[in-house]
Order: C-alpha cells, then sequence, then structure tokens
C-alpha cells in the first residue's frame, strides 16, 4: 500500500512539472517576448546586412567613378627635331664630336618615320598621368659614324615619374640613322630631340 503511495506520489510530481512547463512554454508572455527580442534581432540583422550592401555599394561606385576619372586621362606626346642653325659653326669638339655637319644625321625614313617610331615605341606611365605630370624632355645623343646613337642623356631637370627614363629608353634604343657628314666623311655628331609630354583630360 505504501508502494502505491508512493509511485501515485512521484507520478503526480513529474505530471505537475509537465504540466507546468508546457504551460509555460504556451503562455503568450514568453511567445510575445521570444517574437518581440527575434524580430528585434532580425530586424538588427536586416539593417547590418543593408548597411553593409550601402557600404559595398558606396565602395564600389566610388572606385568605379576613380577608375573613371583615371581612364578618361590621357598622356599625348610629341617630338620635332629642332634645325641646326646654319650659323653655329662646323667644328668639333674635344671629344670629337660635331655640334652641326655640313649634311646632318638622318633617321631611316626622315621625320614622319622618326614620329613613328617614338609613337610605337614611349608610353606615357600610369603615375605620370596620376600625377598630372606634363612638360618637354631634352634628350641629347650622338650620332656615330657608323650612324649609332650613344651617350644618351637628359638635359636640364628632371620631369619625374618615369617619363625622363621613357624618353632615354625610346631615344637609346633607335634603329641606325644616317650619319652626319663633314667634308664627305661620316662623322659623330651631337643632336637633341625634344618629347613634349602633355596629361589631357
Amino acid at each position: 500500500m505504501n508502494l502505491k503511495k508512493a509511485r501515485l506520489t512521484r507520478s503526480f510530481v513529474i505530471g505537475s512539472f509537465v504540466l507546468f512547463g508546457l504551460a509555460a512554454c504556451h503562455s503568450n508572455d514568453y511567445k510575445s517576448y521570444n517574437d518581440k527580442a527575434s524580430g528585434e534581432t532580425m530586424s538588427s540583422d536586416t539593417s547590418a546586412s543593408t548597411a553593409i550592401i550601402h557600404s559595398d555599394t558606396a565602395a564600389t561606385n566610388a572606385s568605379s567613378s576613380q577608375s573613371a576619372t583615371v581612364a578618361r586621362k590621357k598622356g599625348r606626346w610629341s617630338i620635332k627635331m629642332p634645325d641646326k642653325s646654319s650659323t653655329v659653326r662646323i667644328e668639333k669638339d674635344r671629344e670629337g664630336v660635331y655640334t652641326r655637319a655640313e649634311a646632318m644625321p638622318e633617321f631611316p625614313g626622315g621625320q614622319t618615320a622618326l614620329d613613328n617610331y617614338v609613337n610605337n615605341n614611349i608610353e606615357y606611365p600610369q603615375q605620370a598621368i596620376d600625377n598630372n605630370t606634363s612638360g618637354t624632355i631634352k634628350v641629347s645623343f650622338v650620332v656615330d659614324e657608323q650612324g649609332k646613337v650613344q651617350d644618351a642623356h637628359v638635359i636640364g631637370a628632371p620631369l619625374g615619374n618615369g617619363l625622363d627614363e621613357q624618353a632615354l629608353r625610346v631615344v637609346s634604343n633607335m634603329p641606325t640613322w644616317k650619319p652626319g657628314k663633314v667634308k664627305g666623311k661620316n662623322v659623330k655628331t651631337r643632336l637633341e630631340l625634344p618629347i613634349a609630354f602633355q596629361v589631357e583630360a
């Protein structure tokens, strides 16, 4: 009899806990708190992801805008071989180089071919475009008796941002010229080539 009573009491206690737990789970207060909390979380998460999307979109737009700005800028250049004045005397310096010859050196194909050579081989460095670096670089060089280019160097202040290096590279790698002549003989002749660089929007 006592054993039956103990089992009944235990079953009653367990049942009460189960019923109390179920009632608590289905309570409106619990539901509204839980729904409210999850709603806040959801709302918070949604705005966070929206903010990230807007932030990324803004960054993308800024990046696109910056790329478009950089892409719109272009670098242009032009060259013109200066005419040696007929008042310059035909004489050589201590190194045996003439400043003016009776027949001046010629680029193979003339001025048009020289323009094409420079246009096909020079590059306007992106750094110079980004920094709006423009100006004229004068490159001095010697055309020797065989027509080879030697001793190329920049005259005056450098422009920087890679432009001086570009000008020197193009001049140093020129093909063989027709050499200058004095009294019918090939001579070393010093020339200058101004290359004008201009950044354009």
